[in-house]
């Protein structure tokens, strides 16, 4: 990864979804700009409280590290995102949190995230690696989000212009997140290698009979896991794919705890 400190220049970014995550992030980024540091030298950050910036958001991008910890309260499955090279569908995991459009379950009226789990995808924000050229990443902000300001928070920067601890941290944090979603795209592009997707749908009924559909995402197809041959699934093992692939299988049992919070809320 190249030039992942503040920018010098201000070529026009590629939006952060462009990196990892489907496009929902639009929803979240509003005015993404380059870190720059003359124009940012004194600019203080403050961690995100309230979380109604994310309300609408019903599915997020998650790695493969966080497959284990998501779960145990979210769903995971795979949307698709693109078409690669050989005309297959590009594929992405995600967590779902909601049953409707538009509308993110975890997400309180108050703006409190209601789970132990949060993605690392929210936990960037509002910073973000972008694309500017190539294979070049630089440092951005979303802008518009009030806790980028003057006065309150850690400082971006020091009195030279320098990275204060704060952002020396957040880069660790930037870098060690491309990397696992970099790995997590391998593994997506394996399972659709080795047709091991299916399309996946949500039917259901409320308590008061109002209809829950949720279409659109694909999941593992245990039958054609099964019918793996054995080299397969050993290089699967040993890879630790089998692994991510079991976490996505079991957190497909979440979807009763998201129609139990969609139940709450209505």
């Amino acid at each position: 990864m190249t030039n992942p400190s503040p920018a010098d220049t201000t070529p026009s970014p590629t939006p952060p979804q462009a990196t990892a995550g489907p496009a929902a992030a639009s929803a979240l980024y509003r005015d993404v700009v380059l870190v720059d540091r003359k124009a940012h030298a004194g600019k203080r950050v403050q961690p995100v409280q309230d979380w109604r910036i994310a309300a609408e958001m019903n599915a997020v991008f998650v790695t493969g590290s966080e497959f284990a910890a998501a779960a145990r309260e979210f769903p995971i499955a795979f949307v698709p995102v693109g078409t690669q090279a050989d005309g297959k569908p590009e594929v992405s995991p995600v967590v779902l949190l909601g049953l409707r459009e538009r509308e993110n379950l975890t997400v309180t009226p108050s703006g409190r995230w209601d789970a132990r789990f949060l993605p690392a995808f929210l936990r960037r924000y509002p910073f973000a690696y972008v694309r500017t050229d190539g294979e070049r990443f630089s440092l951005a902000v979303d802008s518009a989000w009030p806790g980028f300001n003057d006065r309150e928070g850690q400082p971006l920067m020091d009195g030279q212009g320098e990275p204060s601890p704060f952002l020396t941290e957040l880069l660790k944090f930037l870098d060690a997140f491309e990397d696992e979603a970099a790995r997590t795209r391998r593994f997506a592009s394996r399972l659709v290698e080795l047709d091991l997707l299916r399309g996946g749908e949500i039917n259901g009924k409320l308590a008061d009979g109002t209809p829950v559909q949720a279409q659109g995402f694909f999941m593992v197809d245990e039958a054609k896991l099964r019918d793996l041959p054995d080299a397969t699934v050993l290089d699967l093992h040993r890879s630790g794919a089998l692994g991510l692939i079991h976490a996505h299988l079991v957190s497909m049992g979440q979807v009763e705890s998201l129609a139990a919070r969609l139940a709450r809320r209505s």
